[in-house]
């Protein structure tokens, strides 16, 4: 049985013991890409009602359960909810990392760049150290322009077209490959194997669907030199029909044959899903990849990288994982 130590502190300060009274449940979701991470503690708050943290708290939330690895986050409070008859308080927070200045709109271009250039610049303007993989981001722009947009915005359009997985985890700007486990350097990482001892019964599912399957992708690009829309087309799946088009123009053709391989790879991989609750496993994160054994046939010893990571804690359940994800972009 899994015994958690989960530790709380808020604007530096270590929740004391009148708070894990109160404390009915916390909640983890850790996201892959640049989706917010988020935070939400529901206590119980009757007659006198204790001051509850505020809305820009800092809140760092650490759990372990004495086994290798743990969790450790950090959120700003964005919301504070309370309920009467009976009484609750439920606060909710998003990543620490996600700053108002990268939601901030500007304008500006660059001349001959790489997306490593680029991301690098971008990163170094919010004091951001980097972690960037060679396979998404030696392609060279003659010119490449954030018009009026954010910076979170303008990374995850440019991360779609080449297959990137773009995040901030940890003062850490990741720019790596989607959906393969690989590190920045291409090193895949080990798969975390769950024996169905593990498993919390009746959450585990794999669903095969045709939903959103198409024989080929479609790309256009602007030939400046011949003033004319061209396009690239990208064998998808042999087994489906229809035609998958790329609605946003590219500005070569390199950059459009790299965009309709990475939605090819995409497509591959949603056609099958996974959904699952475990026994806690702080250490798991999104992106990760897992491997089931010993579940069923068509699950076992296949590898999954999980977009969504949920670590559940209360009394009464103790601490839950739950994932969902796709199959792996390599299988």
């Amino acid at each position: 049985m899994t015994h958690p130590i989960v530790q709380v502190s808020v604007d530096g300060v270590p929740a004391s013991g009148p708070f894990f009274s109160r404390l009915i449940d916390l909640t983890i979701t850790d996201r892959e890409g640049i989706r917010s991470d988020t935070l939400e503690i529901v206590l119980n708050d009757p007659p006198p009602h204790v001051q509850s943290p505020r809305r820009g708290a800092r809140i760092e939330v650490t759990i372990t359960t004495g086994l290798s690895g743990g969790f450790v986050g950090a959120y700003i409070v964005d919301r504070v909810d309370f309920a009467f008859l009976p009484y609750t308080v439920t606060v909710k927070g998003h990543s620490a990392d996600l700053t108002s200045a990268l939601k901030e709109n500007k304008s500006r271009h660059w001349d001959d760049k790489s997306v490593r250039q680029v991301v690098e610049a971008i990163a170094a303007d919010h004091g951001l150290e980097t972690r960037i993989s060679d396979a998404v981001s030696g392609h060279v722009y003659d010119w490449l322009g954030q018009q009026d947009e954010s910076d979170l915005h303008f990374l995850e359009r440019i991360a779609s077209r080449h297959g990137a997985l773009f995040t901030i985890k940890n003062g850490t700007l990741l720019w790596l490959e989607r959906g393969t486990g690989k590190t920045a350097d291409g090193t895949s990482i080990a798969p975390v194997t769950i024996m169905p001892q593990e498993v919390i019964l009746g959450s585990g599912r794999m669903a095969e669907s045709d939903v959103d399957r198409f024989a080929t992708v479609k790309a256009y690009w602007q030939d400046r030199e011949g003033a004319t829309r061209r396009e690239v087309v990208v064998e998808a799946d042999p087994e489906a029909s229809g035609e998958h088009v790329l609605r946003d123009p590219f500005a070569s053709q390199a950059e459009a044959e790299a965009a309709a391989r990475a939605a090819v790879r995409e497509m591959l991989r949603g056609s099958i899903d996974i959904s699952c609750a475990i026994v806690g496993r702080p250490s798991l994160m999104a992106g990760q990849p897992i491997r089931l054994a010993g579940v069923r046939p068509l699950i076992d010893g296949r590898d999954f990288i999980p977009d969504l990571v949920q670590h559940s804690y209360s009394k009464s359940a103790g601490l839950r994982t739950q994932f969902t994800g796709k199959l792996k972009a390599d299988e």
